[in-house]
């Protein structure tokens, strides 16, 4: 955007350029008559609690309150007056949205005076402003998404919430037989690869239950039959796929010790276990969880779904975000990062250190999430005000969403 636009009966001038990052530059010029008024109002404004002998505050003559006050001082009044008021009028004049703080160069410095010929000189200066970014979205036409399997909850997935529950529920009983799937275990044991012990396979008082196959495949089947105080070496080999790269396909020895063997005693379901969970009975125990899983794969379906419209329509999106725009999101997200690893119990630096890396690490990884959160934002707001959808932020980008979804769904 170049311009030039003359305001103010040809006093004030006034030249637009566009620039990277959503910034807009103005250059403004103030012509000497222009400036008058500026300068009388700031000799006002400076004179009016000036006190000198044998005068009324503000009356005394004008030279002996220039020279009270200082006529630098005037000026520069009068100059931040001048800047000000330019600015407004400009920002309203050429319809621009600023979302920071002007930055401002003075080039010509006007002298004082009363008068147009004793200013003499023009004030010149650049105002800087950063603007919230325009936004433009392409041919949506060229974002097709298809939409994502839409799970139910089956009687299966009610059955499993219902054994999770009896779990949470049971009681242990001391045993003295062999191991069997389903009992409650605490293991010692020490675990070495070509005779090297290794510290992350060692592990004292381990507790499982038997069955539930939360160690490597094979291990807990070693424990079937085995007795509270038994000792047993099991000899196991890592799975190809193992998710510690250093440990996958390779032979290991556990040497094992069964301290503690416990049945686990799981409740009824009947109408006292129902009213353990706020339902009257097994019914309507199984209808509560079906209801409630039914929202979690809804929630679930909507959260894919928007992903991928998100996914196919953000590369039709473009905008020039100023970097000052990304520094606060980043923040942000700093912000409620440090909050989620305080809530887990750790210190912040302590994580950091863990990690292995500094705070400017962690900034400059969540840049690119940051843009991307910045760039979803803007084009919500962009299809919420050509559709003029009315409402909150939170209610227009509702609606610009569910336009996306009947305009690129399959």
């Amino acid at each position: 955007m170049h311009g030039k636009n003359k305001l103010n009966k040809g006093y004030m001038e006034v030249k637009v350029e566009k620039l990277k990052e959503s910034k807009v530059k103005f250059n403004i010029t103030l012509e000497p008559k222009e400036l008058v008024k500026y300068i009388e109002h700031a000799f006002d404004h400076a004179g009016k609690d000036v006190k000198l002998p044998g005068f009324r505050p503000g009356k005394a003559p004008r030279a002996m309150i220039e020279s009270s006050v200082g006529i630098s001082r005037i000026l520069s009044e009068a100059i931040d007056m001048a800047i000000n008021e330019s600015y407004m009028k400009a920002m309203a004049e050429h319809k621009i949205n600023p979302m920071t703080s002007p930055n401002v160069v003075i080039n010509k410095y006007p002298n004082y005076g009363t008068t147009a010929d004793e200013i003499e000189k023009p004030l010149e200066f650049e105002l800087t402003v950063t603007t919230f970014p325009e936004v433009e979205i392409g041919d949506l036409s060229k974002a097709k998404v298809e939409k994502p399997t839409r799970e139910s909850a089956s009687k299966e997935d009610v059955d499993k919430v219902v054994d999770s529950l009896r779990k949470r529920k049971a009681t242990f009983k001391e045993i003295d037989r062999a191991a069997e799937k389903g009992d409650f275990a605490e293991l010692t044991y020490e675990g070495s690869i070509k005779h090297v012990k290794i510290d992350q396979m060692c592990s004292k008082n381990h507790p499982l239950v038997l069955g539930e196959n939360t160690l490597i495949p094979g291990f807990e089947d070693g424990i079937i039959g085995m007795k509270k105080g038994e000792k047993k070496e099991i000899k196991l080999k890592f799975p190809k796929d193992y998710h510690s790269k250093e440990y996958a396909g390779k032979d290991a020895v556990f040497n094992v010790e069964l301290v503690n063997l416990q049945e686990v005693i799981l409740p009824e379901i009947d109408e006292k276990f129902a009213a353990d969970f706020g339902q009257k009975d097994e019914k309507e125990l199984r209808e509560a969880i079906k209801k409630n899983l039914s929202l979690e794969y809804d929630k679930k379906y909507e959260e894919e779904l928007e992903h991928r419209i998100l996914d196919a329509v953000l590369p039709l999106v473009k905008s020039d975000i100023p970097a000052e725009m990304i520094d606060k999101e980043v923040e942000r997200l700093v912000t409620s990062y440090q909050g989620q690893i305080k809530s887990m119990g750790l210190g912040f630096e302590e994580y950091l250190t863990s990690v292995k890396k500094t705070l400017d690490d962690l900034k400059k990884d969540m840049r690119q999430a940051a843009e991307k959160n910045i760039k979803i934002g803007l084009m919500l707001g962009k299809i919420a005000v050509d559709q003029k959808f009315g409402g909150h932020d939170e209610e227009a980008g509702k609606k610009a969403i569910d336009f996306l979804v009947k305009t690129v769904v399959k």
